[in-house]
């Protein structure tokens, strides 16, 4: 009986060895919850943005969870709060919580504007509230954000490039996330 359990102990354990070889032979390395790692490497929570035009955002990470809403906005600015392997729980400016599948979020950082005291803010030719405004950005609007200074971003909208403070930009401070 000894010899017997013996030989099953090691089974279980060739098995076990085995599985997390395959693991990381597929390219699914070892990663530490606990210690705040992640599938993807990746920080949470962190901004993305929306890969394409029509995305479905699920009530659970898995095709079999239904739609609970679709996405229509390429490049809508999400925070991702949680991940697994292949799915991610994001949050849009509203509050709204889904999951959708990693394959429809872009690392691309974009943000809303949303301006602490009127329904525009003004993009600046440098990132100084002294400069001359270059164009104004309605609240709402999507921009793409292409540079990061402390306290402002430099934004694209349209034909139109400017620096607007990160206070007045949904999606632009990753800092204070955690």
């Amino acid at each position: 009986m000894g010899t017997l359990n013996s030989i099953l102990c090691l089974a279980i354990l060739a098995i076990i060895n085995l599985a997390a070889s395959m693991a990381h032979a597929v390219g699914y390395p070892p990663f530490n919850r606990l210690a705040g790692e992640t599938p993807s490497g990746q920080p949470v929570p962190r901004f993305v943005s929306l890969k394409f035009t029509t995305i479905n955002a699920r009530i659970g990470p898995d095709t079999a969870y239904p739609v609970r809403w679709v996405y229509k906005r390429k490049g809508l600015p999400v925070r991702v709060i949680a991940e697994t392997d292949d799915w991610r729980r994001i949050e849009d400016s509203d509050g709204a919580v889904s999951w959708v599948h990693k394959r429809m979020l872009d690392g691309r950082r974009t943000g809303i504007v949303r301006p602490a005291r009127d329904m525009r803010v003004a993009m600046r030719t440098i990132p100084n509230s002294d400069t001359r405004v270059v164009a104004w950005a309605s609240q709402g609007v999507v921009v793409e954000i292409t540079e990061e200074r402390p306290g402002w971003r430099q934004v694209k909208a349209g034909r139109y490039k400017g620096w607007i403070p990160a206070n007045e930009l949904w999606g632009a401070d990753n800092s204070r996330l955690r």
